[in-house]
């Protein structure tokens, strides 16, 4: 068996007994038994806390994947709890419902991981690993918390941390992490109805684009060109701004609004005109 093999089954090993661990310490423990598979946190951390750009994707990508290894594993250990939907997983809800926002929950606390006590109790290490099982387990009806016991207080973070740069970073590092319906739905405000109504389809359609990850390739065109302009203008106006945009007339479009000019099919033509619009060399 390859190295990645035996690597990625110690990790499932190592996760599955963590998720059953009674104490934070345990679990720590149970971590430790993967050698190096948390030094990336411990690199990148110290850089992205102080608004350090490929610091912050690093450990956005990181905890994403982490987070992934441990829905997996609980899947295989805890299938009552956690289950498939499609080609992802869903996690069932104090209502018994099997539903996949427990998990996008997860991957936005990675904008308070360096915060927690966990990281001062275990380092930024290991202690990224404790923090996500510990959230992890929190979400699942019935699952005790683990014991973590007195609290370590706030960690020691490196001089020049700018808590507001690090949490915008990680916000916008998730966004672009995002399959491209789901970006568009967010960047412009869009209801799966307002979706349908762009694409000419029904919202059972759109309800089934966003389950499967799948996008009709008839469609993907239309798709790509809103999501350039988008993305665009979302680095061009002041936050919140562009879902007020993409609803207003303007005369570049004819005196129609963004959406009416994608809906007409003219989605080529807004991006050119766009395009033009805007100085792509001030994008940073």
């Amino acid at each position: 068996m390859g190295k990645y093999s035996t690597s990625a089954f110690e990790l499932h090993d190592a996760l599955v007994r963590a998720l059953r661990a009674d104490t934070a310490d345990e679990c720590a423990k149970l971590l430790s038994d993967v050698p190096g598979h948390f030094d990336v946190f411990r690199e990148a951390m110290p850089h992205a806390v102080r608004g350090e750009w490929p610091a912050v994707t690093v450990l956005v990508s990181h905890w994403h994947s982490l987070v992934g290894d441990i829905v997996k594993s609980a899947a295989d250990e805890l299938p009552q709890l956690v289950q498939r939907i499609n080609d992802g997983f869903g996690i069932v809800t104090a209502s018994h419902q099997v539903r996949r926002e427990p998990i996008q929950y997860l991957d936005h606390l990675i904008g308070d991981v360096p915060f927690s006590p966990l990281i001062a109790r275990f380092g930024q290490d290991i202690g990224v690993g404790v923090v996500a099982i510990d959230a992890f387990r929190m979400l699942l009806p019935g699952c005790p918390q683990l014991n973590l016991g007195m609290s370590s207080g706030w960690p020691d973070l490196p001089a020049g941390i700018d808590t507001g740069r690090f949490r915008r970073l990680v916000d916008l590092a998730i966004r672009s992490m995002q399959p491209p319906l789901l970006r568009v739905k967010d960047l412009l405000g869009l209801t799966n109805s307002e979706v349908a109504d762009l694409f000419g389809v029904s919202r059972q359609a759109v309800d089934q684009w966003e389950l499967s990850g799948e996008v009709p390739t008839a469609r993907r065109e239309k798709l790509a060109n809103l999501l350039s302009v988008g993305e665009l203008l979302d680095r061009k106006l002041s936050p919140g701004r562009l879902p007020l945009v993409a609803r207003r007339s303007a005369d570049a479009y004819g005196g129609l609004t963004m959406l009416e000019m994608v809906a007409s099919d003219r989605h080529s033509e807004l991006r050119e005109i766009t395009e033009r619009a805007f100085d792509w060399s001030g994008t940073a």
